[in-house]
């Protein structure tokens, strides 16, 4: 009787089981219940899961249970996804000229206060968000579909990938400004001194990473605007690493801009430039700072008006977390009438935690005769603090 009971629980028992290990044993159990004079040996059961093995011990403590969905749970997911960073940049400026001394400033400046925030919502989606308090304008707003490598898309407003400098954080240039040449072609020159755009962009890595390639369409207006003629804007770029730790760069640009007048005009730049650096990777400006020098040539086509510039750019760490840096920096904003201006600037800095640092620069500017002021000295010091 006993084992005709244990025969029938056995057997409403293995509906559960059939695709496990364990029913497996449990057959063999009731073949030898059914053929006692069978040669086949009874073998132990040996789990191979938690599942069999609470399977086994039904009186057992362990139990596996989905994971609580609770507040602390989407807090978690949510900060995974999410990276917040922001910088501020503040100072004072002295600017002194020798031949006009009515025209000499000084004061104390914020450059900037920037918030950034990154999503990356999938896999293959990211979004960015860029707000700056100074002047209380969104800087960066944008949407990236990125299924490879090789091909990434992004919509939205972001800097124009026109020269080196332009796309570079000021958290890194070497100067408390930009470049004059780069600042005026990438939008200064038509009140857009960010330079940034709305647009669409298509950029990707080639070639084991040796080659980067850069594609925009854009409105070629202000930030944060509608387009203001017909037409748009094609900027692309190429940028060349034969080693991890040399950049050669080509960009170009045709488009048109509305004048002061409110003609539409063309608006074509080009710019060629390299960058070296001592080390593979010099990104950690606090603890692995390398020296670098980058140069670029460049100019523009803005209706009858051409312009040209170059400059020339270097930092080299000196002791501990102190660096000298200096520029020449020459534009010439319109070569018919001769708009020329030479920047010289050395000075130095100190990465005193991360990127943060504390600058101090002198720069004497010299101008041509055709411009309204003459030659000047200036002054500059900025306390940098990001996280």
């Amino acid at each position: 009787m006993t084992q005709k009971l244990l025969k029938a629980l056995l057997l409403a028992l293995l509906p559960l089981y059939s695709t496990s290990a364990f029913a497996e044993n449990t057959e063999r159990e009731i073949f030898l219940m059914d053929n006692p004079d069978s040669t086949v040996q009874t073998q132990a059961v040996k789990p191979d899961s938690l599942m069999q093995v609470q399977a086994l011990r039904p009186d057992s403590t362990v139990q596996t249970q989905p994971e609580k969905k609770d507040f602390k749970y989407w807090a978690k997911a949510i900060a995974s996804r999410v990276k917040i960073t922001a910088y501020m940049q503040g100072g004072y400026t002295a600017v002194f000229y020798p031949g006009n001394k009515s025209a000499n400033t000084n004061t104390f400046d914020f450059k900037r206060a920037i918030l950034m925030v990154g999503v990356d919502i999938t896999k293959h989606f990211y979004a960015y968000f860029m707000h700056d308090f100074k002047s209380g304008d969104v800087q960066e707003y944008y949407l990236e579909y990125r299924p490879c490598k090789e091909i990434n898309v992004r919509i939205g407003q972001s800097k124009k990938q026109l020269t080196i400098e332009n796309p570079m954080s000021p958290t890194v240039v070497e100067g408390i400004t930009m470049s004059q040449s780069v600042a005026d072609l990438c939008g200064a020159r038509y009140d857009n001194p960010s330079g940034r755009e709305m647009g669409i962009m298509i950029y990707g890595d080639l070639f084991h990473d040796k080659l980067r390639y850069y594609l925009e369409l854009l409105n070629g207006c202000r930030i944060n605007q509608f387009d203001n003629n017909t037409q748009k804007d094609v900027v692309a770029k190429l940028e060349y690493r034969p080693i991890p730790n040399f950049l050669i760069s080509a960009s170009g640009q045709k488009g048109f801009a509305n004048n002061t007048e409110g003609a539409t005009i063309r608006s074509d730049r080009y710019a060629v430039g390299a960058e070296w650096k001592s080390k593979k990777d010099g990104s950690d400006y606090y603890k692995n700072r390398c020296a670098f020098v980058r140069a670029e040539v460049l100019g523009g086509r803005d209706g009858d008006n051409h312009s040209f510039g170059a400059y020339i750019a270097a930092t080299v760490p000196v002791y501990k977390r102190f660096d000298v840096v200096g520029l020449v920096d020459y534009y010439n904003r319109d070569t018919d009438l001769g708009l020329k201006q030479t920047n010289l600037m050395a000075g130095a800095q100190y990465w005193f935690y991360k990127k943060c640092r504390l600058q101090a620069q002198y720069i004497y500017n010299i101008r041509s005769q055709q411009m309204a002021l003459g030659n000047s000295h200036s002054i500059m010091a900025q306390l940098q603090v990001a996280f």
